[in-house]
């Protein structure tokens, strides 16, 4: 099974936001209170390399606690907080995380500078998420 990745971290991020309620980085938390994926410099693609990478920004929506995360796709592989995944040559995505007591697995579809698809958590919530290649 490729590794599920990708949209957990975005999705199981979660911080304490209330003391009876959680808020998940990918789905809730703002990018500004997050520490910054690691810069990936801008050289033309090798050969080899994946059609998808480069920078990401997927939203999750569905569960409590909806919200955005950053990630980078490199090699195929998905590089996140909290969680990582895979992305096939032809745009099959598969994730998996963990946080805040909190596990997730999210699968889906990239096509060209846009993807989306469906993840489930541990505390049985399942949604849905959309992800943009973005441009510098």
């Amino acid at each position: 099974m490729a590794a599920l990745l990708v949209l957990t971290p975005l999705l199981l991020g979660a911080s304490a936001y209330r003391s009876n309620e959680t808020q998940l980085a990918f789905l809730s938390n703002s990018e500004k209170d997050q520490p910054p994926v690691a810069d990936v410099p801008t050289f033309p693609p090798p050969p080899d390399a994946n059609a998808f990478d480069g920078r990401w920004r997927f939203t999750g929506a569905g569960c409590r606690g909806a919200g955005s995360v950053s990630a980078v796709i490199k090699g195929g592989k998905v590089i996140v907080r909290g969680g990582g995944g895979n992305v096939t040559p032809d745009g099959i995505i598969h994730t998996v995380g963990a946080g805040n007591r909190l596990t997730l697995t999210a699968e889906g579809r990239l096509s060209g500078d846009s993807g989306s698809g469906t993840y489930d958590r541990s505390d049985g919530c399942s949604g849905t998420w959309i992800g943009i290649k973005q441009r510098r």
